[in-house]
């Protein structure tokens, strides 16, 4: 099993970052997502890739990456003026995770059309599924499993992952896990404090709430994001700033998802004005011997 550190890199000026970068070796962290904003950067200036691998090749291991994210990214991206360079970028990007030695990548299905048009599913899929076609080749190409991610919209929940898993009933299409949405959707006492964006934007006047996330994804889990929070947004804390039973998501990820590859932390550190060290530290608890 593969411990992987997703980091806000992307706040760190360059001229800090290898100082940064040493300090994560100096506290045992050999594995590190490659995160989006990185793969984002080079997709608009290549010669980028020059300073990330003279950086991180052969300093760190690279198990996962998260793709680029967003309207324009997403798999389920209406836009008819973008869809033909939303494949190619995430060929290109996946091209990327490859010489760098990545497994997963880590895609979304998109929100935005579900959120602010209120697009049924219905009307999502068939644009999803699409991309997702196109994304397969280059996947078996390079060796890379495509993890489709849960979030917490009605487009993204665990069941429409598992539609695009189970739709399509390929090897390098399964799913990625994020803890910290799963949170949000869980029934517990915080989940009564929903903001107007998540009830009235989001979910158009009642939030629907899904217990079983984690059961429902686990036989197609190949990699998880893991944060914390109070239970009702997406603070994307470390371990023990808020809600999550830790002690039991650990035992449910390494005992009943029998595909899991990695695990990934996802907690905001610079952000959040968190201690590397410290945050490591948590994660290390949590899962030793991985972390």
């Amino acid at each position: 099993m593969i411990f992987s550190h997703f980091v806000d890199w992307y706040r760190i000026p360059d001229e800090i970052l290898k100082s940064q970068l040493k300090e994560a070796k100096e506290n045992g962290v050999e594995n590190l997502v490659f995160i989006d904003p990185w793969i984002c950067r080079i997709l608009r200036n290549p010669q980028d890739f020059g300073f990330f691998k003279h950086e991180l090749l052969g300093k760190f291991n690279f198990f996962d990456m998260h793709a680029p994210y967003g309207e324009c990214y997403d798999l389920a991206c209406a836009s008819q003026g973008r869809r033909d360079d939303v494949v190619k970028d995430h060929i290109r990007a996946m091209g990327y995770a490859a010489d760098f030695g990545c497994k997963t990548y880590t895609i979304h299905i998109g929100a935005f059309d579900s959120v602010f048009f209120h697009k049924p599913n219905e009307e999502i899929r068939p644009l999803a599924v699409e991309t997702l076609e196109k994304l397969i080749p280059a996947a078996e190409k390079y060796g890379i499993i495509l993890a489709v991610e849960n979030a917490f919209e009605r487009s993204n929940t665990p069941e429409e992952v598992m539609y695009y898993v189970n739709y399509f009933n390929h090897p390098n299409v399964k799913c990625c896990f994020d803890s910290g949405h799963a949170l949000i959707m869980d029934p517990h006492p915080g989940s009564g404090s929903y903001d107007s964006y998540m009830t009235d934007t989001v979910w158009s006047g009642k939030v629907e709430i899904f217990a079983d996330a984690f059961e429902v994804m686990a036989p197609a889990m190949v990699t998880c994001h893991l944060h914390d929070n109070a239970g009702y947004s997406d603070q994307h804390l470390p371990p023990g700033e808020g809600v999550e039973k830790w002690d039991v998501l650990a035992d449910k990820l390494l005992n009943k998802a029998p595909q899991l590859l990695s695990i990934q932390s996802e907690a905001v550190i610079f952000g959040k004005g968190f201690a590397l060290a410290d945050v490591v530290k948590r994660y290390r608890k949590i899962f030793p011997g991985l972390a």
